[in-house]
């Protein structure tokens, strides 16, 4: 499934498209949608650290690239838990997940 997740960026539909992603970026951002609709709450950097295997300082910087491509957004009002999904994110992950549940908006 890693190809489908590289390429989240093209969009059958017509609708609006997303940078492709790498293979570590695509892996990161399924990490962030699965933990946002399980615990209904974003992960903290050390979490996604953990779960990638990576230093902080890595994920920092892996986030900054997907910010970049408009993935995730920060809202720098919090301290923690800062990253957040963009809506059009959201929507291509639900599609590719294939499932009925969905990421509502998390506080």
């Amino acid at each position: 499934m890693v190809i489908e997740e590289v390429q989240l960026g093209v969009l059958p539909d017509g609708g609006k498209l997303l940078p492709v992603l790498s293979e570590r970026q695509a892996k990161c951002l399924r990490f962030l949608y699965e933990y946002a609709v399980e615990r209904r709450d974003y992960p903290l950097g050390s979490e996604i650290a953990q779960h990638m295997g990576v230093s902080k300082q890595a994920i920092t910087s892996l986030l900054n690239s997907l910010v970049k491509k408009g993935y995730v957004t920060r809202d720098r009002s919090l301290l923690h838990r800062n990253v957040r999904l963009t809506p059009d994110a959201v929507e291509k992950l639900t599609r590719q997940s294939g499932e009925d549940r969905r990421l509502e908006p998390v506080a």
